[in-house]
């Protein structure tokens, strides 16, 4: 069976924790943003419920009927033109109805609705007279007469429907975003007029900027529109050109205007209506308003995440008065006299309070998600630091043989389970030290023993070496006299039987020194002496031999000083030096005696001329019975050393070697 991989403590934990946090926050925001939401239908429901009388009261009531329309050609159209346009962007007349910004409310307006609207007009019988879905400029226009005598106004309105794929770049620019009348400052249009539309082959605008750069260059006085543009011969820009319908018959005519709009209706979404999809909200306004000359019906609905707000306006004739009502039915209110629909206005207002609480809380989702993110990683930190953490490393400690121990000193409030596995941890971890204590003393001993029994055996196989030749010299020369030889040759014999003899008792005496001072039983005395004048008395001794060797040896000593040590000992120490040094140097070579005194120590160091000594020699050269070679033994017992530093150390001091540029140095320092 393939062993399936296990998810990691803190993975876990910090799926599980993303999980609640993400859920509860999402639960929260779902909340909020339904609160929100039905605060934002309210808002839309009482700035638009009635909007089709919004635009009645703007564009048509007060004006439809005056003695204006009877002197101005197209006036009245002119108003209703107005008012389906004003219906198609409804987002722009928010403050319309001054009463829904009073008091604030429980959550404060964010200015950030977004709704999509159409309106039309109808006659009495549910036809259509002008609708916001059509693409058309309407202007108060000059004829070319009037504009080239440079009047001002006329009063006389028309329209210019456009297909807007024949608008160019510009064109499209300036109206797309509803800022025809910021950037054009005079238009001309060029097509067949009927008396009421023009069908448009060329349209024309003059800058706005430029405009306003020629009029200030004209200084102070009375200025018209046409007199700067002719005045300043400034360049008309095509916004639209339309080739076929310059094939069209008719008379052409030039139209100008410097009192225009545009209704240009922006793209909307698709969206569900008493479960039927429309394309957008002109194709619902288009289909319920022939439904609505017989009386207001409630239309309203709420499905999904859209809000449809329909609203209708009714002119009618009552009493020999125009009145404008929402609220019309077909019999009037008195039997005498019914009510005479003249036309009535629909307004269709689409939005998502939804989508409002969205964009309203969009930082408030941002900051509270950032949050949660804060708080998700706090909780996983402490989970991670109090639990998680101090188990992983006491786990880790364990699979690695306990070789990296663990220290919870980092995290001092652990919780319940992980102080108790620690403390756990603790206790094993202490008798594990007394364990492994125990054996580390037990395999020292054991070593110690080892290095014992194979020192004995070497120091043993050294003895019966060391006292093996003198022996046999003393056997060989003693049977020689055992069996009578010659008279002349017995004092000889005898002589060296003596020799080796002093030497085998010397050996002896030294072992025995060694031993003592190793065992710590010597008692050293406490002399004040010369450390120069001693030196110098035991070189007096070597100097015969110094001599037939013809060594040179040079002396760097300090002023005269006395220290407190045994004398004898430290002669003893200096001796075996200073005899190596003379014994090792070749003949004719050099040497060098160096005494040093400090503030609290005291150097003494002989240097001879000689090759350096191998690594291994200079690690066990204090070692008994150590030699490096027969060429560098020259006799001795192998002893010497050995002793000197058992004497050395035996005063608190050390002893040292090294290889220099030119010889070997040894040293002792008290």
């Amino acid at each position: 069976m393939r062993r399936r991989n296990r998810v990691r403590s803190m993975t876990a934990i910090t799926r599980l924790l993303a999980i609640a946090v993400l859920g509860i926050w999402l639960v929260s925001m779902y909340c909020v943003t339904s609160i929100v939401a039905e605060y934002a239908a309210a808002r839309y429901l009482t700035e638009y419920h009635d909007f089709a009388s919004v635009l009645s009261t703007r564009s048509l009531q007060g004006w439809l009927g005056r003695e204006l329309s009877e002197i101005h050609e197209n006036y009245d159209r002119n108003r209703m033109w107005e008012a389906v346009d004003s219906g198609s962007s409804a987002d722009s007349f928010h403050n319309i109805n001054l009463k829904t910004r009073e008091g604030g409310g429980f959550l404060p307006r964010l200015d950030r609705d977004e709704v999509y609207s159409a309106a039309a007009i109808y006659d009495p019988e549910g036809k259509l007279l002008e609708c916001s879905w059509r693409d058309y400029f309407y202007f108060e226009y000059l004829t070319e007469e009037q504009w080239q005598n440079r009047e001002e106004r006329s009063g006389n309105n028309a329209r210019a429907l456009f297909d807007r794929e024949k608008m160019t770049e510009a064109g499209r620019a300036i109206v797309a975003d509803s800022s025809l009348t910021f950037d054009a400052s005079a238009m001309r249009f060029t097509g067949t007029f009927d008396g009421v539309d023009l069908t448009p082959c060329k349209i024309e605008y003059i800058d706005w900027d430029a405009f306003q750069e020629a009029l200030f260059s004209r200084g102070s006085g009375e200025y018209t529109a046409p007199g700067v543009v002719e005045d300043n011969a400034l360049t008309w820009i095509t916004i639209y050109e339309d080739p076929e319908a310059t094939a069209l018959d008719g008379e052409r005519v030039t139209l100008y205007s410097d009192w225009f709009d545009v209704c240009y209706n922006q793209p909307a979404p698709a969206f569900s209506y008493g479960g039927s999809t429309y394309e957008n909200v002109s194709a619902l306004t288009e289909e319920l308003g022939p439904k609505l000359a017989d009386g207001l019906q409630d239309l309203t609905r709420y499905e999904g995440l859209d809000l449809l707000i329909p609203s209708v306006n009714y002119c009618t004739d009552f009493d020999g008065q125009t009145h404008y009502s929402p609220y019309f039915y077909g019999e009037g209110s008195y039997e005498e006299e019914a009510p005479q629909l003249r036309f009535y206005t629909v307004s269709i207002i689409y939005c998502s309070p939804w989508r409002t609480a969205f964009r309203e809380l969009r930082n408030v989702y941002l900051v509270t998600f950032a949050l949660a993110l804060v708080l998700l990683l706090i909780v996983r930190g402490q989970i991670k630091k109090r639990l998680v953490q101090p188990v992983a490393e006491i786990v880790q400690a364990m699979g690695d043989q306990w070789k990296k121990v663990y220290h919870p000193d980092h995290a001092p409030a652990l919780w319940g389970e992980a102080e108790g596995l620690s403390k756990a941890f603790d206790a094993e971890l202490d008798w594990r030290h007394i364990r492994t204590n125990e054996i580390n003393r037990l395999t020292t001993a054991l070593e110690y023993v080892k290095s014992a029994e194979q020192n004995r055996r070497q120091m043993t196989s050294n003895i019966a070496h060391e006292l093996k030749t003198p022996l046999a010299v003393i056997h060989s020369y003693a049977e020689g006299l055992k069996e009578h030889i010659a008279e002349e040759k017995r004092e000889k014999y005898v002589d060296v039987i003596l020799a080796e003899a002093e030497r085998t008792d010397a050996l002896v005496l030294e072992m025995l020194d060694l031993s003592r001072l190793e065992a710590g039983k010597v008692k050293l005395s406490r002399d004040e002496f010369s450390l120069i004048d001693l030196t110098r008395a035991v070189f007096e001794k070597l100097e015969r031999t110094a001599q037939a060797r013809n060594l040179q040896i040079e002396y760097q000593f300090p002023p005269p000083f006395t220290i407190t040590a045994d004398e004898g000992r430290i002669a003893q120490v200096i001796e075996n030096f200073a005899s190596n040094a003379v014994k090792y140097t070749p003949e004719g070579g050099r040497i060098m005696v160096c005494i040093q005194n400090g503030r609290d120590t005291v150097s003494f160091s002989i240097t001879n001329e000689s090759a350096p000594l191998p690594e291994e020699a200079l690690e066990r050269i204090w070692d008994t019975f150590y030699r490096v070679d027969e060429a560098r033994s020259g006799g001795g017992t192998g002893l010497g050393l050995a002793i000197a530093k058992s004497i050395v150390e035996l005063h608190g001091g050390r002893c040292s070697v090294r290889n220099t540029d030119w010889g070997v140095e040894f040293r002792f320092t008290l």
